[in-house]
């Protein structure tokens, strides 16, 4: 599937730097998203959460662990995931097309210029989303490693704003958890310490918090 133009065939990006930042697919994405697209409903929270290696994001490791723990809350439409990523600001509903299933960043290979351009852009985008989109959202959280640039984007971004979004990702974690959620290093990833039995505990709480939070400012 193919957002920017069905039915096209498309190749597979791979790489680190500006051309897999603003390159004009990832451009012609997001411009089409500011235009064309409109959240399903209105959402209690809106859960900003990282990419994944794995695409589609939904059917990755880190995702897949995720959105076990808290399914109730994502079938009752209470929340709405949106995707942070070199590649934009990607909402659930998107996360099976072109681009966003074929490409390939690899932090490995990020200098310290290229993270600054990757946060400032992502900081863009998500203050272009947020401001596109805001009254479809009673209240928006990041799900984010604290010491991680797509939370340093988000946490400027929310500056910028004038709004909080609150990190209910632990700031602490457990080494031998993070070693069997890694398959003892296998899978190596350092988004692994948001899967943690710990972490994810205090993601499904910290939520069910915010939604009871929010329905009695609502009421």
């Amino acid at each position: 599937m193919d957002w920017i133009d069905p039915g096209s065939c498309r190749a597979y990006l791979r790489g680190v730097g500006l051309r897999f930042l603003t390159g004009k697919e990832f451009e012609k994405a997001f411009d089409k998203l500011l235009r064309e697209y409109r959240p399903k409903k209105w959402y209690p929270v809106g859960l900003i959460i990282p990419c994944s290696y794995g695409k589609p994001y939904s059917q990755s490791f880190i995702h897949y662990l995720i959105r076990k723990e808290i399914a109730d809350i994502i079938k009752a439409g209470e929340i709405h995931e949106i995707i942070v990523t070199n590649a934009g600001v990607v909402p659930r509903e998107l996360d099976e097309y072109w681009p966003y299933t074929a490409y390939d960043w690899n932090p490995a290979y990020e200098t310290p210029e290229i993270k600054k351009l990757y946060t400032e852009v992502l900081s863009k985008r998500i203050i272009d989303y947020i401001s596109r989109f805001s009254a479809y959202y009673g209240c928006f959280a990041a799900y984010l490693r604290w010491d991680s640039d797509s939370w340093k984007a988000v946490r400027m971004a929310s500056e910028i704003l004038g709004i909080e979004i609150a990190n209910i990702a632990p700031k602490e974690y457990d080494e031998e958890e993070i070693r069997a959620a890694s398959l003892d290093g296998l899978y190596d990833d350092p988004d692994v310490v948001l899967i943690t039995p710990s972490a994810i505990k205090k993601l499904s709480e910290a939520l069910r918090e915010m939604l009871s939070a929010c329905k009695n400012k609502i009421t």
